[in-house]
C-alpha cells in the first residue's frame, strides 16, 4: 500500500459528468495501487469556466505541503488504462516533476506527476504566482496553466520528459499507460453516454446564463485571482485529502 501518494482529477462545471468512465479509471488505478484518490467535482457550478484548470496547480502545492511523498493530477478527460504500472517507477535521482510532452511537441498539463520536495513545490508556486505573466507565442497556449507551465519547465534541472504512453493525446495506435483526450487528434474517439451528456450541455447553459446575469463574460485579472483564491480556500477546506497525512 502507498497510502502516501495521491491521486487526483479536477472536474468542475459539469466535467463530472461528461468525462464519468475517464473518472472511474482514475478511481480503479488508485484502489490497484493502493494509493488515495479524490475528484474535485465541487461546486458544481464556477463563474471561472475554463480557467478552473488553474486549481490544479494550487491543489498540487496543497498535497505536497499536505506531505505526500508522490501526486498524480490527471485531468478528467483522460483515461488512466488497466495496466499503467506505479508512478514510483518513474523515480530518477535528482528529479522532482515528471512530465510528457504532447502531439504539439511542448510539454501537456494534463498529466503532471510530482515527487515530494522543495524543489517541486517552488515550481508550482512559481507558476501559480505568476498567472498573469504574458507569455511568447511559443508558450502560450491560449488560456489556462499549460503555457506557464511550458514556459517554467524550459531548462529546469528537476524536470524529467518521461514517455508519451504516460500522457498519450496523439497517437490512437499507441500502446499507452494514460489516454489523453484533449484537444487533438484523440479527442473525437471519446464517447459521453447520452444522459451525462446532457446532464453536462445544461449545466454548461446554466453557467452561460449565469455569466450573462452577472455581467461576467470576460474574467479580468482581478476578479480572477479573487475567484481562484476562494476556489482554493473552498477546495482545501472541502476535500480532506489535501490535508496533512
Amino acid at each position: 500500500m502507498h497510502a502516501k501518494t495521491l491521486v487526483f482529477s479536477v472536474a468542475i462545471n459539469g466535467y463530472h459528468w461528461k468525462y464519468k468512465k475517464n473518472i472511474d479509471s482514475h478511481r480503479a488505478y488508485a484502489a490497484r495501487q493502493g494509493y488515495r484518490y479524490v475528484v474535485v467535482d465541487r461546486p458544481v457550478i464556477s463563474l471561472l469556466d475554463m480557467e478552473c484548470a488553474w486549481l490544479k496547480v494550487a491543489l498540487m502545492i496543497e498535497a505536497l505541503k499536505a506531505g505526500y511523498q508522490w501526486v498524480l493530477f490527471v485531468d478528467a478527460d483522460a483515461e488512466i488504462r488497466p495496466e499503467a504500472p506505479p508512478i514510483e517507477t518513474l523515480d530518477e535521482v535528482g528529479k522532482f516533476l515528471y512530465m510528457a510532452r504532447g502531439y504539439s511537441q511542448r510539454i501537456n498539463s494534463g498529466v503532471l506527476i510530482a515527487k515530494q520536495s522543495e524543489e517541486a513545490s517552488l515550481f508550482f508556486r512559481k507558476v501559480l504566482e505568476n498567472s498573469d505573466l504574458p507569455l511568447s507565442r511559443a508558450d502560450d497556449v491560449g488560456w489556462g496553466e499549460n503555457g506557464h507551465i511550458i514556459h517554467f519547465s524550459k531548462d529546469n534541472p528537476c524536470l524529467k520528459l518521461i514517455s508519451r504512453r504516460w500522457n498519450n493525446n496523439g497517437d490512437i495506435f499507441l500502446k499507452d499507460h494514460i489516454r489523453h483526450y484533449s484537444a487533438g487528434p484523440l479527442r473525437d474517439k471519446y464517447r459521453t453516454g447520452l444522459a451525462d451528456q446532457f446532464r453536462f450541455l445544461v449545466s454548461h447553459y446554466y453557467l452561460a446564463v449565469l455569466k450573462r446575469l452577472m455581467f461576467q463574460d470576460e474574467l479580468t485579472p482581478e476578479n480572477f485571482r479573487k475567484r481562484l483564491a476562494l476556489l482554493i480556500r473552498k477546495s482545501v477546506h472541502r476535500y480532506s485529502e489535501f490535508s496533512a497525512v
